[in-house]
């Protein structure tokens, strides 16, 4: 047990700290308000945690993602628990980082994510409504449209941080919901060899291609963009008529393919 997961080092009732609040008459959301508490004072009076940046605590924002990912897995719920505790962590820490800054506070964070889930779901704000997963599906794009208006290409906005195949996944997922023809996806992206002696760069090679084939996309994009077709009318065989040539100079891995942060 590190200082982080002692209950002695955050301070407050263990049985509080470890179980439910509402079991010891505290409202609902008590115990996120104690972790706050105790991440500003670690931030403040902590020699390790008042000298992390944004930038240092990169490794333990994935380690800590990938420590939920494998709770799930695992099926325990008392694990997963402690883990997506620990993830909270790293979002409490970031916010406390950039409060010092002026930037914000974990107090905007919430209220952005509270302002976007309203302004993307009709079910928050319609009284009495009803949708089906493909109603609340449309609703939250084209609301995500209306708020992205500067995104011109189906792949704007994704995460080019991801691990590579998860990378591939999401091109792919976004170009099939833009009406991409299969055909037009590189047998290279969605068969990945694994060579047997353990040499070369796999991740590597496979971020290329993908980063390459965005590069396709967008370039398909822009012609029919230029022959006067927006990105929702896009249908099969104007994807096929636009799709660059190999020849066309669009294939440089990563010189075409800029993206901002990741949007949900």
């Amino acid at each position: 047990m590190t200082a982080h997961e002692d209950p002695a080092v955050f301070g407050g009732d263990p049985a509080v700290l470890g179980g439910d609040p509402a079991a010891v008459g505290l409202p609902a959301g008590s115990a996120v308000a104690e972790a706050i508490e105790v991440m500003d004072t670690l931030r403040r009076l902590g020699s390790w945690e008042s000298g992390r940046t944004h930038a240092s605590l990169r490794p333990y924002l994935v380690e800590e993602t990938y420590e939920v990912l494998d709770a799930i897995d695992t099926g325990d719920a008392a694990e997963l628990r402690d883990e997506l505790g620990d993830l909270l962590l790293q979002v409490l820490f970031h916010a406390r980082i950039a409060q010092d800054s002026g930037s914000f506070d974990i107090d905007d964070v919430a209220a952005a994510l509270v302002a976007k889930l309203r302004r993307r779901s009709p079910l928050l704000t319609t009284p009495d409504l009803t949708m089906d997963i493909a109603a609340q599906e449309s609703a939250w794009q084209a609301a995500k449209a209306v708020e992205k208006p500067g995104r011109r290409s189906c792949v704007d906005g994704i995460a080019l941080g991801l691990p590579a195949l998860a990378l591939a996944s999401k091109v792919l997922g976004r170009a099939a919901g833009a009406g991409l023809p299969a055909d037009l996806v590189p047998e290279s992206i969605t068969r990945i060899a694994l060579p047997t002696d353990g040499d070369g760069d796999v991740e590597g090679d496979l971020r290329r291609r993908v980063l390459a084939f965005a590069a396709r996309i967008r370039a398909a994009e822009r012609a029919a963009a230029d022959a006067g077709i927006g990105p929702g009318e896009m249908t099969a065989e104007r994807w096929r008529t636009h799709w660059p040539a190999p020849s066309a100079g669009v294939i440089d891995g990563d010189g075409d393919v800029t993206n901002d942060v990741t949007e949900v």
